[in-house]
């Protein structure tokens, strides 16, 4: 149930830093349920998007 909300967080942020976001996600994307992944990468280019997507 927090999956959500901490995908939307991790998007906001990653409009502030996205090199931060893409190190985070490159060590923790496995780790992190598919909702807040899927909210995290929502706002990168799609080539990118659909690397941490698989």
């Amino acid at each position: 149930m927090v999956a959500k909300p901490v995908g939307i967080a991790l998007k906001y942020a990653g409009l502030q830093d996205e090199d931060a976001l893409r190190g985070f996600l490159d060590q923790h994307a496995s780790a992190l349920a598919r909702p807040a992944l899927r909210y995290a990468v929502e706002k990168l280019d799609p080539a990118v998007r659909k690397a941490y997507l698989g």
